[in-house]
């Protein structure tokens, strides 16, 4: 009779320790695909800066150079910025507030003349992309980088 009632409560305290098991195991499960999503992200966000980069210092480098250094960081500068919107317009998108780039004419170093540096910067808390979650005994999770940087150098002759 006694042994009757065990059978009848076994499958509820089954139950009960599934729930348990997944109480336990769920967070962190949660952490290890949304961290990878999240990094998943920040490596094409990543070499898509890079690219920009690589293109904004090609459209530079095709701009006629002039004696006046600030005038050709100008123009450069210019002719950069329309193939960082042509990038982005192609692609059906508007060039995202949270991207700058910055210029400069790194000095002749005496045998193969000037060389034009870009460096784009593309912000990751200014919009937040990413929300993160804090957990026990974990931190916050993932831990993102507040900027990304890519740097492309071209050699002017």
């Amino acid at each position: 009779m006694a042994s009757d009632r065990l059978v009848r409560r076994l499958p509820r305290r089954i139950a009960g320790a599934s729930a348990v098991e997944f109480a336990l195991i769920f967070p962190i499960v949660f952490a290890i695909v949304y961290g990878g999503i999240v990094y998943g992200y920040i490596y094409f966000l990543q070499q898509r800066i890079n690219f920009l980069a690589q293109e904004a210092v090609r459209a530079a480098i095709a701009v006629a150079p002039s004696d006046n250094a600030g005038a050709y960081l100008a123009a450069a500068q210019v002719q950069a910025n329309l193939a960082i919107s042509n990038n982005f317009t192609q692609a059906g998108s508007a060039v995202p507030a949270a991207l700058s780039v910055t210029f400069s004419l790194l000095p002749d170093d005496g045998a193969n003349g000037d060389t034009l540096m870009a460096t784009l910067t593309y912000s990751l808390t200014a919009p937040v992309l990413f929300p993160t979650v804090s957990m026990p005994f974990v931190g916050t999770i993932p831990p993102v980088p507040p900027v990304l940087t890519a740097t492309a150098v071209g050699r002017l002759s």
